[in-house]
């Protein structure tokens, strides 16, 4: 379509709107003559006593439907699919079908067509006996189209006859270059070669034809047959389809070029259709290509303007070129936008997507207080079931800003289990599965992960039964499992995890969280392996989506080289940082004690008051394991300044909490602490005897260790105990613990910078 004809397109006055009765084209003639011949063989065999079988007719059955539902297709394309699997017709039942086809458009002449406008023929035809009800979507199918074929004029008729003769010579020559041949009348017979498998074939038996009318080849595609238009409730379908896939699983969705040659040819059919133009705009972001996708999203703006604003609907783009502005950092236009969306909203009375409008702009101006969710939900009312949807998504948008912010967890339990009530009242499967997934980004954030993962798990389980609902509740699923995966030490099942997740949902923003996870899970590794170029790498990933997370994970990575002033840096520019969540600003203090604990024992006390400062925090957010993460890295601090008991009080203490909940890496850096603390404080005529009796707890976080291949903490533990054992005057035990090293060593050479680093 050229400008000047998508101008006379948005004239409102403009004679190209689609009329409100849809003209039946030759596809939906030649099914109904293949519907005539079913009723009429199961007729034939209900009076010789033979009876169909029920797979038979349930696949005709759902052959009907995928063909009223399916955009109009040539006759080589339905003869394809009626010899192909899994809608293979009865040999009998095609042959008869053909010869119709061919008497229709031979000897029949026009009065055949005629026979589809009398009332009489199509009341034999909808005959409940043969399972063909009149209210069904096969009988309404019918008599629509007959219908309009009864207020036909007969030069109306007559052209209609004239493009369905077109419309099947056009099919039979494309079938004759194929491997199936005509015989006689026209009928054709199937052969054993397999069907061609792509419709572009068809393509050149239609060669002939196209050249009597250059016009309609100039518009329409070489594989688009202008006799076969797109119907307004095929393209509504087939668009309502394809955005759905497109929204949770887009690996079952047509390929990208496949799915903007349908979009053109919708455009090309119905030039008004805005959610034509919307599909394109979903299917150019999947691609990333934002200049079309913006440029998309205007056009359907743009569509007859005077119509749309008779209808609720239109404010509905503005609030997603809004977003879209705002996904690129535009938040002047983005704010206009959302202006435009909040008068066109009041002006129809809609009030859900006024909520929505006035909630993206105060997120937009920071002006989002967790009291004005909690205010919306307290005055919901069963009266208002339209505004449910919007409550339930305020309450889990209420349990994630309470979730960062450090509110009690009581407190956001509450709002899920509301949330929960109102989900299973109106059986929303999508808003169920992403409470599931955030029940368990919450008890992952308290330190609960062996619930949060049996949620994770529950999701997973259940994905079959939720179908294609919750995209972004699955994507957070498997994101948390396979982190969790890997610091447990199960490297291989976490890879196949985001494999899947990468095959499931490739593109964002549904695949924001896997991305965010495979980030973190190089990182950990990295710093295990003191692989630190990895490392970095990925945390220039991580920043283009999270960028407070990604300085924090750089910090870690120089904590771990015993790069300590660069961490600083990092570290105290973060927390300059206005606004910063709660458990990002409490991990940053943390991490500043750490590195206060690493430089030197002049530092001991900066880090002391990090870490109390902290605590206290902790303590009232109820984060336990947060909390007993503290003690441990305080335990630490305390040993070194020789404070021993208070150091051994302290790390008995969380050891319970770290060994239910924490990674692999924890409870092993815990148990060696732990055996540190424990030989301090006891004499040392029985330092031996308990070191023995400790080897089992030392070489088990070895074998942590070693499983996590943080290959620098396993030759630390080993160094350790030989060293206790020489102090001990035990040499045999001291070379057994110094080979164990030398072999690791050989076989994992580390830098020396980077041991004794516990």
């Amino acid at each position: 379509m050229n400008l000047f004809e998508e101008l006379d397109t948005l004239d409102p006055s403009s004679k190209m709107v689609p009329p409100r009765i849809e003209t039946p084209t030759p596809h939906k003639i030649a099914v109904i003559i293949l519907l005539k011949q079913y009723v009429k063989e199961k007729k034939s065999a209900m009076d010789t006593g033979i009876t169909i079988r029920p797979h038979q007719r349930r696949m005709f059955c759902m052959l009907m439907l995928k063909l009223i539902q399916a955009p109009d297709m040539t006759y080589n394309e339905l003869h394809i699919m009626l010899t192909t699997r899994p809608y293979k017709l009865d040999p009998l039942m095609l042959e008869s079908f053909e010869k119709a086809m061919s008497e229709f458009c031979g000897s029949a002449s026009i009065e055949a067509l005629f026979d589809f406008a009398d009332v009489h023929n199509i009341d034999i035809l909808l005959n409940e006996e043969y399972g063909v009800y009149q209210f069904s979507t096969m009988g309404v199918y019918v008599r629509r189209v007959s219908v309009v074929l009864e207020r036909f004029s007969f030069a109306e008729m007559m052209c209609m006859y004239r493009n369905i003769c077109a419309y099947y010579e056009r099919g039979i020559r494309a079938l004759a270059t194929g491997p199936r041949k005509p015989v006689a009348g026209g009928v054709l017979h199937r052969g054993e070669s397999p069907p061609p498998p792509q419709v572009e074939k068809a393509a050149e038996g239609d060669a002939a034809s196209k050249k009597e009318n250059k016009t309609e080849s100039a518009v329409c595609s070489a594989e688009y047959n202008t006799l076969s238009k797109w119907a307004p409730k095929q393209a509504k379908f087939f668009i309502n389809t394809q955005s759905e896939l497109l929204d949770t699983n887009e690996s079952r969705a047509l390929p990208p070029k496949e799915l903007q040659r349908k979009v053109q040819q919708i455009i090309q059919d119905l030039p008004l259709s805005t959610t034509a133009y919307f599909l394109g705009y979903m299917n150019h972001l999947r691609v990333r290509d934002y200049h079309n996708a913006l440029a998309a999203l205007h056009r359907a703006l743009d569509r007859s303007p005077v119509r749309l604003m008779s209808q609720k609907g239109y404010q509905y783009f503005c609030i997603n070129v809004a977003v879209l502005h705002a996904t690129f950092g535009h938040r002047e236009e983005a704010l206009a936008a959302l202006r435009e969306s909040i008068m066109l909203a009041q002006e129809h009375d809609d009030d859900r997507s006024l909520k929505l409008a006035n909630t993206w702009h105060c997120l937009l101006r920071d002006e989002l207080p967790l009291s004005y969710v909690q205010d919306n939900v307290l005055n919901i009312s069963d009266n208002f079931t339209n505004l449910q949807q919007n409550y339930i998504l305020a309450l889990h948008f209420a349990v994630k800003l309470g979730t960062v912010a450090g509110c009690k967890p009581l407190r956001l339990f509450d709002l899920l289990q509301f949330s929960d009530i109102l989900t299973n009242r109106n059986n929303y499967a999508t808003h169920a599965t992403d409470a599931l997934a955030l029940r368990s980004a919450v008890w992952s954030a308290y330190g609960r992960h062996e619930l949060s993962a049996l949620y994770a798990q529950l999701l997973l389980s259940a994905q079959d039964s939720f179908g294609n609902s919750g995209a972004a509740g699955f994507s957070s699923a498997m994101a948390s499992s396979a982190l969790r995966l890997q610091l447990q030490g199960e490297q291989a099942l976490s890879r196949v995890f985001l494999h899947r997740a990468r095959e499931q949902l490739p593109r964002m923003p549904n695949s924001e969280c896997c991305m965010i996870s495979q980030c973190h899970v190089t990182i950990q590794s990295g710093i295990y392996r003191c692989r630190w170029h990895d490392a970095f790498k990925a945390c220039d990933q991580l920043y283009l989506l999270d960028p407070s997370d990604s300085m924090l994970q750089r910090a870690t990575i120089y904590v771990a080289k015993r790069e300590f002033y660069n961490a600083r840096r990092l570290l105290d520019k973060l927390a300059t940082k206005p606004e910063l969540p709660f458990l990002l600003r409490t991990r940053v203090q943390v991490l500043l004690a750490y590195c206060s604990s690493l430089a030197g024992t002049r530092f001991s006390s900066e880090a002391v008051q990090f870490l109390l400062s902290v605590a206290e925090d902790m303590s009232h957010a109820q984060m336990d394991y947060e909390l007993a993460l503290v003690d441990m890295l305080l335990a630490q601090v305390l040993l070194t300044l020789g404070m021993r008991q208070k150091a051994y009080q302290t790390i008995k203490r969380c050891m319970d909490d770290i060994h239910i909940n924490g990674s692999l890496y924890e409870r092993a850096k815990t148990d060696f602490l732990f055996v540190r603390c424990l030989l301090a404080i006891t004499d040392s005529e029985k330092q031996k005897e308990q070191l023995l009796k400790s080897l089992d707890i030392l070489e088990r976080a070895a074998g942590y260790f070693k499983k996590l291949c943080a290959h620098a903490k396993t030759m630390d533990v080993y160094v350790y105990i030989a060293v206790r054992f020489n102090e001990m005057g035990e040499r045999m035990l001291r070379n057994k613990y110094a080979a164990e090293y030398r072999q690791y060593f050989t076989e994992h050479p580390i830098a020396a910078e980077y041991l004794g680093g516990l």
